[in-house]
């Protein structure tokens, strides 16, 4: 055997930065199509952004009130897809969104909004929204007060595992004949001779389309590698409290002192319960982001505001 220095080098129709579900719903759909996909991924699979969401597959309910119809038709097209890909993954979930006085819409605004999102769904009949007692509200979910209380609306999404769902994706893909690098550093990308050259420490990739599908990190890659971008993204940190114990047994859709929204997630599998979100903007590098206290004590002033007495939660049990 003669051994070389130089790296080995394979072309594919695509090379694809990232192996979040992006990355690798891209390269699922390439290889689908008969495309050779190849992903390279720094760490693990789904190890960014994929595997930190609230593990929900919404048609985006909120989008309604900025009149965002056919995003929220595009959402609920791609919710019912994955529901058929995935069953074993992704299920429909009650939730329950409870309208306080304090809330900025009125009851009625809210059943529109919620008729509305079944019609674009297309399974008002099989899972519709509706209202409930304020008295049956109360026994199933004692843990929130009924002080200020005004409705109380059920509907239905899907909820999943957003770690599981990235992997088995990434799994698929590989079936349909990508090739999935983890665990891979970058030294350098260049464009010559009308293709793109992908350098690691010991290979050579090449492919006249690169797909930059790194998230929260797009735009540091492109800068890195000086790529053109027409757009650029708002770089924005949610946290999610993982909370010691169930404080609900069903998904809640709540709102903010400061009217956003957030989600009161139960994991009865692991006897927790997910807050979230926030929002705030970052500045720094993706990588240096990080959890502050102001984030902590906004969420729990939060959900304690709901919360009766007795269930109110303390930093301790974050």
């Amino acid at each position: 055997m003669i051994e070389s220095d130089t790296p080995l080098q394979s072309s594919f129709n695509a090379i694809i930065l990232g192996g979040g579900i992006n990355g690798c719903g891209i390269a699922r759909e390439l290889g689908f199509r008969g495309k050779r996909a190849l992903i390279v991924e720094k760490a693990t699979i789904g190890s960014g952004t994929s595997s930190k969401s609230p593990r929900l597959i919404h048609g985006g309910l909120r989008y309604l009130k900025t009149f965002q119809f056919q995003l929220v038709r595009e959402s609920l097209k791609d919710r019912e897809e994955l529901l058929k890909l995935y069953p074993h993954l992704v299920q429909m979930k009650l939730f329950y969104f409870p309208c306080y006085k304090q809330n900025s819409r009125t009851p009625f605004l809210i059943w529109m909004g919620l008729k509305l999102y079944d019609m674009f769904s297309g399974r008002s009949s099989e899972y519709p929204s509706k209202t409930i007692s304020l008295e049956d509200f109360g026994q199933l979910i004692p843990s929130l007060k009924q002080d200020g209380l005004r409705k109380v609306f059920q509907y239905y999404d899907e909820k999943t595992n957003d770690l599981k769902l990235t992997k088995q994706v990434a799994k698929d893909a590989q079936l349909f004949g990508a090739t999935i690098h983890k665990n891979t550093q970058t030294k350098n990308i260049y464009w010559v001779n009308n293709q793109f050259t992908l350098e690691t420490d010991h290979e050579t990739f090449s492919s006249q389309i690169l797909i930059n599908a790194t998230g929260p990190w797009i735009d540091e890659v492109n800068k890195k590698y000086s790529f053109p971008a027409q757009y650029h993204i708002r770089k924005i940190s949610g946290i999610h409290l993982m909370i010691k114990r169930l404080l609900t047994n069903y998904i809640m859709f709540m709102k903010t002192h400061g009217k956003r929204i957030f989600f009161i997630i139960p994991e009865p599998e692991e006897n927790r319960t997910m807050i979230g979100t926030t929002e705030r903007e970052e500045n720094c590098p993706t990588d240096d982001v990080i959890i502050n206290s102001k984030d902590i004590n906004y969420m729990i002033n939060n959900i304690n505001y709901y919360l009766k007495p007795d269930y109110r939660i303390s930093e301790s049990d974050v």
